[in-house]
């Protein structure tokens, strides 16, 4: 893959990083490396930098797919960094 993926992928693979177990708790970050990994996202790819300076292209895309998943109902932040199905 030599492009970060859409939101669409994004929320599909967040998705199926949890497996459909609401049991399943991961924090920010554990969702982010499991995405990047099944996706197969290059290294120098995640460590593009947004251009306003708030961290990687990547951590933006995945907290606006995060973000529509909680509002969609899909996804819930049961603490800060810590997330599980809805």
């Amino acid at each position: 893959m030599n492009y970060l993926p859409t939101r669409s992928e994004l929320t599909q693979a967040i998705l199926t990083v949890f497996n459909n177990d609401a049991s399943i708790v991961l924090t920010t970050q554990e969702i982010n490396d499991k995405v990047a990994k099944l996706l197969s996202i290059p290294e120098d790819l995640l460590l593009i930098e947004e251009a306003n300076g708030s961290g990687s292209q990547y951590s933006y895309l995945m907290r606006w797919a995060r973000t529509e998943l909680k509002q969609r109902h899909k996804l819930k932040n049961i603490e800060r960094g810590k997330w599980m199905l809805d």
